[in-house]
């Protein structure tokens, strides 16, 4: 094998390097894909995290509808909010 022949198989080897690094950083599963799918995964947690927050939220306010641990307080002030009733002589300011 010459000079030449050597030339192009290091030409060769050169092109074949820089397709597979070019394709290791920007391909279907490269290194851009793989931040895509990090800061994807970072979101969807936050998403689980807030959902998670408010299924507590839930839980708390249903259990303490729960006949077991009835919270009289409680039940006057959803039924004033569900129905927007009130005594009489009482003052009801609507806040949002």
């Amino acid at each position: 094998m010459g000079k030449r022949g050597s030339t192009a198989v290091s030409l060769g080897l050169g092109a074949a390097i820089l397709y597979l690094g070019a394709h290791a950083v920007t391909g279907h599963q490269g290194l851009l894909a793989y931040m895509d799918v990090q800061a994807e995964e970072r979101v969807l947690e936050a998403n689980v995290a807030a959902l998670e927050r408010e299924e507590a939220a839930l839980e708390q306010r249903a259990a303490r509808l729960r006949p077991q641990s009835l919270d009289l307080d409680y039940l006057d002030e959803r039924a004033r909010i569900t129905l927007a009733a009130g005594d009489p002589d009482e003052i009801v300011f609507a806040l949002e």
